[in-house]
């Protein structure tokens, strides 16, 4: 998406750096007031999620070519590593961690990034407002649920005050903030960027949140002494979103499918689905769980059961089990012919936000936010064991189609393989700290797919836990990968907002299913690798059919 620029630019993209002429910060008493709403536009056009060793938000604040600067808060990206901006239209850009500049005695950073597209920059103001003015804070924090999803929100409040100066932070306001939301923009209610947020702390003896930013002005007497630097526009300077670096090459032999049907599912999140030869099922952010007739998509049934979010489904082969792991720390074994709970099983202490049954339905895998694995017989109710090891929370499980492995993915960065009969570790594959979030094998066992953070996807030796080959494409995080039952296709679904096809002998990209509006975070493919279903945010289903 293009954005035309609504917002007044700070820099003409014509003056060369080492003379930039800064437009004079406008008055706020010549500003008219916006409703709340159109400030809480205003602040989503300008505000960008920042992603990689640490994180936060920031704001758009100059451009200079096709570079772009983002004005953020230096603990956001203190810690140097591999970092993105993720602008408004959801693309995900690069950053040469080099070029990042703290701003000396201030909590403050300029974080540049080069894109050709059209962005709006932030409109500045004095910070002279007094106590009793309206004040709006934006950033991108994190939800609840297991999914730990980024939002972007924009909370309103007023300012109460100034304090001393403690790392630059002086304007405070009484706005509910939260973690993710540091280096996000502090607006008036003309729109205008005033501060940065950036700290949180509770008044002693009292449970009030007290948040403060640094003032736009303190900020500007230092930008107008320096000049910034441009981000390389070559090739080969090592950009890896550079067109032609890193693009994974669409194959004359792609694969061709269309949106047939697009279903609404009954919450805001749908994360999982789990696919047999007449149905589907997804799991919602409700507690519930939708029975759906495939592959026409009528709604067959609701399951009802778990009291919080539904975050992870499996069914065995013949379609006879289906577990279902919860926010609520339980997992649940279904009848779905009776639409009853045939079994709860409680022994998580927090959310299990994965499951898996073996093909031959004698073992379910749950893997929780409590860093463990848990084998049980789903047909007792029994727990047979804890698996430990993992150091952060289990995003993934999958088994084996010989029933024999059990394989699982961490935060932790590493993929980790079982026996399923006996629990013994049999290996860790280590995936250089990138998150997994998903994880399936390949129908002859012999290989691994793991979905990362980083929106990339290993593909990896079950035998040896050498790596095979990594997949590219995806700019955000893979959060569901299922293979065709021949073993030569992968799809995969990301918070980019597409779903993917991968040949996987070669790597090459096979298809690039676009038209979600939102994350999509769980996918399966049918038996005769001719229908694709997809699921995600905004309560979003999608049935796509080869052409």
């Amino acid at each position: 998406m293009n954005y035309s620029r609504t917002i007044p630019a700070i820099l003409s993209a014509t003056i060369a750096l080492s003379s930039i002429a800064l437009i004079p910060l406008t008055s706020p008493q010549i500003a008219l007031a916006l409703t709340a709403d159109k400030v809480k536009t205003v602040a989503q056009q300008i505000t960008v999620r920042i992603q990689g060793t640490k994180g936060g938000s920031g704001v758009i604040l100059e451009k200079q070519g096709s570079t772009y600067y983002i004005l953020t808060n230096w603990h956001v990206v203190d810690k140097a590593g591999d970092y993105e901006v993720v602008t408004p239209d959801g693309k995900a850009h690069s950053v040469y961690y080099s070029l990042v500049r703290r701003v000396p005695g201030m909590d403050l950073a300029v974080v540049p990034f080069s894109s050709p597209q059209s962005y709006p920059l932030a409109q500045l103001a004095n910070s002279s407002a007094t106590k009793g003015n309206k004040a709006y804070v934006a950033g991108w924090p994190i939800s609840g649920g297991s999914l730990r999803q980024p939002i972007f929100i924009a909370t309103e409040g007023q300012l109460t005050g100034r304090q001393t100066p403690w790392n630059g932070y002086t304007l405070v306001y009484n706005n509910l903030v939260r973690a993710g939301m540091s280096g996000g923009p502090v607006l008036d209610d003309a729109g205008r960027v005033v501060a940065i947020n950036g700290i949180v702390r509770l008044e002693e003896n009292s449970d009030k949140i007290v948040a403060a930013g640094i003032e736009i002005n303190t900020f500007m007497k230092w930008r107008s002494t320096i000049s910034l630097p441009v981000v390389p526009q070559s090739p080969t300077a090592g950009n890896p979103k550079t067109p032609g670096n890193n693009a994974p090459r669409t194959p004359a032999s792609a694969l061709a499918f269309a949106a047939t049907n697009t279903l609404k599912g009954p919450s805001e999140v749908v994360s999982s689905l789990a696919l047999a030869s007449a149905y589907f099922t997804t799991g919602n952010s409700n507690g519930t769980i939708s029975v759906w007739n495939f592959p026409g998509g009528q709604l067959k049934t609701t399951l009802q059961g778990h009291t919080e979010a539904v975050n992870a489904l499996a069914a065995s082969a013949d379609g006879k089990v289906l577990a279902s792991g919860s926010d609520d720390k339980t997992v649940k074994i279904w009848n779905l012919e009776t639409g009853a709970v045939v079994r709860t099983l409680s022994g998580h202490s927090n959310a299990v936000s994965s499951v898996a049954v073996s093909p031959d339905g004698q073992f379910v895998a749950s893997g929780s936010w409590d860093k463990t694995i848990k084998i049980w017989n789903p047909k007792t109710g029994e727990l047979l064991r804890t698996l430990t090891g993992h150091s952060g929370l289990v995003n993934a499980v999958a088994i084996s189609p010989d029933n024999k492995t059990l394989a699982s993915g961490s935060k932790d960065g590493s993929i980790r393989l079982w026996n399923l009969a006996s629990g013994q570790a049999i290996r860790t594959i280590s995936g250089k700290n990138l998150s997994v979030l998903s994880l399936a094998f390949t129908p002859d066992g012999k290989s691994l797919a793991a979905g990362n953070s980083n929106g990339t996807i290993g593909l990896w030796n079950a035998g040896n836990g050498q790596l095979i080959r990594r997949l590219s494409g995806h700019t955000d995080g893979v959060w569901s990968v299922a293979f065709s039952r021949d073993g030569t296709t992968l799809v995969t679904g990301s918070w980019d907002k597409s779903v993917r096809l991968w040949d996987v002998r070669s790597g090459d990209l096979r298809g690039n299913l676009s038209g979600h509006a939102g994350y999509v975070s769980a996918v399966a493919i049918s038996s005769d690798g001719k229908t694709i279903v997809s699921a995600g945010w905004l309560g979003e289903i999608k049935i796509w059919k080869r052409s």
